[in-house]
C-alpha cells in the first residue's frame, strides 16, 4: 500500500495502525515522491492526504489516472482535515474512491482499506460519497 502523508507524526501513526492490521506500507511525503514510487512498485491501495505541499492529492490522483490509461484502476482513499463537502466532492471527482476526514477513526480507515484491497483482487467497483 502507498501512503502519501507530509506530516511525519501522522505518517508514523497511520503506518503503525495499518501495519498492525497486516498492511505493507510504502511511504511518500509528497505527490512527486508518490509518482516516483508508483514507477517502481504496484501497490494494491493508495491512501493520500489531499493537502500536500506543492502538488496536492487531487493532482496526484489525476496523474495516476492518466498513467493508467484506462487499465486497472488503483483503488484510492483521500484524507483531509477539511470537512467541506466541496473538498470531498472534488477529491472523488478527481479520481479517489473514498474520502475520509481527519481526525481519522482507525477502524474506519482499516475497514476502507480492506474493502478496497478486496476490490483490487476481485475487480468489483464501488464508490463512497
Amino acid at each position: 500500500m502507498l501512503l502519501v502523508e507530509d506530516e511525519p507524526e501522522l505518517e508514523a501513526l497511520l503506518t503503525f495502525i495499518l501495519e498492525g492490521n497486516g498492511a505493507r506500507i510504502i511511504s511518500a511525503g509528497s505527490a512527486i515522491e508518490a509518482l516516483s514510487q508508483l514507477e517502481q512498485r504496484q501497490p494494491d491501495v493508495l491512501v493520500s492526504n489531499v493537502r500536500l505541499p506543492k502538488e496536492d492529492g487531487r493532482w496526484l490522483i489525476e496523474q495516476v489516472r492518466q498513467l493508467e490509461g484506462g487499465g486497472r484502476e488503483l483503488p484510492a482513499i483521500a484524507l483531509s482535515s477539511y470537512l467541506g463537502e466541496v473538498d470531498a466532492y472534488e477529491a472523488l471527482r478527481a479520481g479517489f474512491h473514498y474520502f475520509l476526514s481527519k481526525p481519522l477513526d482507525p477502524d474506519e480507515l482499516v475497514q476502507t482499506v480492506l474493502k478496497l484491497a478486496g476490490r483490487a483482487r476481485d475487480g468489483k467497483s464501488e464508490n463512497n460519497t
